[in-house]
């Protein structure tokens, strides 16, 4: 009986010890936030290269930079947590439309470019298409990029559109709701009902449907009698927003009578800038840009009396190509609990959709 009692000590001690050594090593709850902190692609690149940060969420070519250099590796792309998103489209502003007498010529020509650009950029991704090599000397011009394989690697996960998604829009337009990130008052001030109200009236499918009814038209057939200059306006190295670039290339614009200049401030930092920078402050007459930057600042920007931060959607841009790039230690978005995460601004894209993934992951977030 002693002997018995004994062994059971033994047993009892061995597990104290075990739940004492443990408890010196508890290992990180998974309820603790994931910390973003905001910070523009090249910082993200160079602080996920020496350790400073566990990952990011960045638009292309921030994630193929970063992986090619060996930095990271993917852990989800956009596409995985929503397939087929709305990412990027082309906007203008509403008061440059109503003070242009032929706005409505202007828009139509510039989503035929649009169109024209897409079909050039997916034909020529294919490595045995003649234009592939001057593909990729655009997307590394653009992108600020040196090594090709970076640059084929950043168009991978892209999907160039130009029809903008009322659908889609919505969900986003909800999403954006169920997150808290439309400033309340100013939501009833818009005087929208519900989310589809707002979709249908944030997107014009005119212009592109006039698009793909001329789409195999000549440009200079159908170019603006007297040519008109127009303030453009982009984001940072963003391959979303490659068909812009290509159709000023090539003068694709030039050829429909739309000159274009850049905007004051351009190329923007991230679409929350351009809508508060660009065009609430009148400097952007049409440019490219997220759509939730659109959508939230459409509202959260807006003087309503005024009507300052109105724009609507005339194209779409692309689908889906943002990342979540992380260290090689990191293999679940669980292991980003308590490490900290960039991310180019509130109300991105690449924000609503981390938002997104750490919601059905059930994980926090912190700022």
């Amino acid at each position: 009986m002693k002997n018995s009692l004994k062994i059971i000590l033994v047993v009892i001690l061995a597990i104290l010890a075990a739940g004492c050594i443990g408890g010196n090593k508890t290992p990180q709850s998974v309820s603790e936030p994931i910390n973003l902190v905001k910070m523009g692609g090249q910082d993200m690149v160079q602080r996920l290269g020496t350790g400073e940060i566990a990952g990011f969420i960045m638009w292309e070519p921030y994630p193929a930079i970063a992986i090619t250099n060996g930095f990271g590796k993917p852990l989800l792309y956009s596409g995985q947590i929503w397939k087929g998103h709305p990412c990027c489209v082309v906007a203008y502003d509403y008061n440059w439309y109503r003070n242009t007498t032929n706005a409505d010529e202007i828009l139509k020509r510039m989503a035929l470019v649009q169109l024209k650009s897409v079909e050039y950029i997916n034909n020529a991704k294919a490595i045995s298409s003649p234009d592939h090599e001057d593909l990729i000397k655009y997307t590394m011009e653009f992108g600020g990029m040196t090594d090709p394989k970076a640059a084929n690697l950043s168009l991978s996960d892209v999907e160039f559109v130009y029809t903008p998604n009322i659908a889609d829009a919505q969900t986003f337009i909800t999403r954006i709701q169920d997150f808290g990130i439309f400033d309340s008052g100013k939501w009833n001030q818009s005087g929208y009902k519900n989310a589809s109200d707002y979709a249908n009236a944030l997107i014009n499918k005119s212009y592109s449907d006039w698009a793909s009814q001329n789409k195999n038209a000549n440009l200079s057939s159908v170019a603006l009698k007297t040519p008109v200059t127009i303030r453009y306006a982009y984001l940072t190295n963003d391959i979303h927003e490659l068909p812009f670039y290509v159709g000023w290339k090539k003068g694709w614009f030039k050829d429909a009578g739309i000159n274009i200049t850049l905007s004051d401030g351009t190329p923007f930092l991230n679409g929350a800038f351009e809508m508060q920078k660009g065009f609430k402050s009148g400097a952007v007459d049409i440019g490219s840009l997220g759509i939730p930057p659109v959508i939230i600042h459409r509202i959260n920007s807006n003087d309503f009396a005024l009507d300052d931060a109105r724009v609507e959607v005339v194209a779409g841009m692309n689908n889906e190509g943002s990342v979540i790039v992380v260290g090689k230690n990191i293999t679940s978005m669980k292991d980003l609990s308590g490490k900290t995460v960039g991310y180019p601004g509130p109300g991105t894209i690449q924000h609503v959709l981390f938002l997104m993934e750490a919601d059905k992951e059930g994980l926090k977030v912190s700022y």
